[in-house]
């Protein structure tokens, strides 16, 4: 293997497993990869240990993997290496290197099962989705999110700040002046602007008090020249009587609330806090549970479409809530979260279901509804849709496909492999939703063995650039091929893309190239010198929208 500095360095008495590490995290870009025994000691250390630490990967096995770790960061790392080795796997949590400028990597791990001896813990620490204070660049409430529900998920107290930043002189006061008043008032804290002015600062609590964050960043802003107004409020992530995956859910939607109406939107309620705000919410559990039982949204949907000749193999139902409802939503993304943080995602799947029935029905085409994460681990809910889809039209024709969404929590693998089956038992083929965006994907697509993958569409711009990008891209085509699986990207938007996907072995597309989102056609006439036969090509979709 490579022994130059900042590549893979392999230190260990045996390579079993090495692929399967490095496929593992190849996903995530990672900075370090590491594989700990029980003991928490180093058996194995690949990566850029040289530009982090200053000493090459060997020089750490046999060390304490805590060694790795900044000691604020200690008892945090014990609790997170407690839950791998209790559930298998880690989700991305932010932790600080032991080194001079405490860097912040995202941590993750799988527990690696091996024949010939006691299990081990692989950790990839890969760089955060969001960056440090000094930094500031994008992500937005995506990227933001994903750091904050980590902490929620491993239980590190933390809290929130939401910063508001105005200024009458100067109305786009700049990332890195901003970056570098933050670093000067919370040099360890995580922040991003998730809207004009409005930032998220993500630190421990017990840091700097709310009115100096204000005051400070004030002070720091105006030595550089800048007269702003900062407003600082707090939101405290404790939430009781919620489920981490419900919380998770709270959060994001809080966080939207707060990217279009301000910190006034979230802080007004006396109970204060994440839970207060979402006590209150609740009250529109009613509203939301009766327009999700009367079906008061509607589906659009976009074609899927072989990327050989174009021709489409079945369309996605997207959800769309109606407008005219008693409850108010800013878009789909804040319906859906809003409905599964206050516990109705089996409710809105089964509706989504059975709406997807009877269009696949109507159109004679195939068509693939999304099933949360949460939906495809609980029994119950398994006997209830399969209770309506057995029994469909549109299953025994098999117009049906089932899209599985948020992999990233799915924590009960078990239980969604008896789901998975239990489809594909009906004939509905079972498709493993955003492959590559998390790192779960190698352990669900062995686990789940699905029929189709859907690549993150956050690869796809990259893939024309070649190198790196397009390498990572044709790994994991070659992964979900090898399991038997077919693949469709998302986000296709350019012929350039079209042609580059095509050539690392992607069979399907999904995209504005193909299409927008739109009414699901009925049974096609015929178009003047075709063939007469029932399948669409993207441009008689373009033709029907028109």
């Amino acid at each position: 293997m490579p022994t130059e500095p900042d590549h893979a360095a392999v230190a260990d008495d045996t390579r079993h497993g090495i692929n399967e590490r490095f496929v593992g995290f190849a996903f995530a870009g990672a900075e370090l990869v590491a594989e700990i025994d029980v003991h928490g000691t180093l058996v194995y250390a690949a990566g850029a240990f040289q530009s982090r630490f200053g000493l090459p990967p060997e020089a750490f096995v046999g060390s304490p993997v805590r060694g790795l770790i900044a000691p604020v960061d200690h008892d945090a790392l014990d609790s997170a290496l407690t839950l791998l080795a209790e559930r298998g796997r880690l989700l991305p949590m932010l932790v600080r290197l032991a080194n001079p400028r405490q860097t912040p990597l995202a941590l993750a791990g799988l527990l690696v099962p091996r024949p010939d001896g006691p299990a081990r813990l692989c950790l990839n620490f890969a760089l955060p989705p969001i960056a440090p204070a000094a930094v500031l660049r994008g992500g937005g409430v995506s990227g933001f999110a994903r750091a904050a529900e980590a902490r929620l998920r491993a239980g590190t107290p933390s809290d929130l700040r939401l910063l508001e930043v105005s200024s009458e002189a100067d109305p786009a006061v700049s990332h890195a002046a901003i970056g570098r008043a933050l670093e000067s008032v919370a040099p360890n804290a995580v922040a991003i602007e998730v809207a004009r002015g409005r930032y998220g600062v993500l630190g421990d609590p017990g840091q700097t008090d709310l009115a100096s964050i204000a005051n400070l960043l004030e002070a720091a802003l105006r030595s550089q020249g800048m007269e702003t107004a900062v407003k600082a409020h707090h939101l405290p992530l404790d939430i009781e009587g919620f489920t981490p995956v419900q919380a998770a859910r709270a959060l994001r939607h809080a966080l939207n609330v707060f990217v279009r109406e301000g910190a006034t939107g979230l802080v007004s309620h006396p109970a204060g806090g994440l839970g207060g705000y979402m006590r209150q919410a609740k009250t529109q559990s009613d509203s939301l549970r009766r327009l999700i039982r009367d079906g008061r949204f509607t589906l659009s949907f976009q074609p899927i479409v072989s990327l050989s000749d174009r021709m489409v193999h079945h369309f996605e139902a997207l959800i769309r809530p109606d407008a005219m409802s008693d409850c108010s939503f800013a878009d789909t993304q804040e319906f859906v979260m809003l409905a599964e943080a206050l516990g109705l995602a089996h409710e809105l799947d089964l509706a989504v279901a059975r709406l997807a029935c009877e269009a696949a029905m109507r159109s004679g085409t195939a068509v693939a509804f999304n099933l949360s994460g949460q939906s495809v681990q609980s029994p119950p809910f398994r006997d209830r849709v399969l209770a309506l889809l057995r029994p469909s039209p549109a299953c025994r024709a098999g117009l049906l496909v089932v899209e599985m969404t948020e992999t990233a929590e799915i924590e009960n693998v078990a239980e969604a492999k008896r789901t998975a089956e239990a489809l594909r038992t009906v004939g509905i083929p079972f498709c493993l939703d955003d492959f590559g965006a998390g790192g779960a994907d190698v352990r669900l697509l062995r686990a789940l063995n699905p029929d189709i993958v859907k690549l993150d569409g956050s690869y796809v711009p990259g893939i024309t650039e070649g190198g790196r990008e397009r390498a990572m891209v044709a790994g994991m085509v070659e992964i979900a091929r090898g399991a038997g699986a077919e693949i469709v990207a998302e986000r296709t938007e350019t012929e350039t893309e079209l042609d580059a996907l095509r050539l690392v072995g992607v069979q399907y597309g999904q995209g504005w190239l193909f299409g927008r989102p739109g009414p699901l056609p009925a049974a096609r006439e015929p178009s003047p010198g075709d063939d007469g036969n029932d399948e669409w090509s993207s441009l008689d979709w373009a033709r029907a929208q028109a």
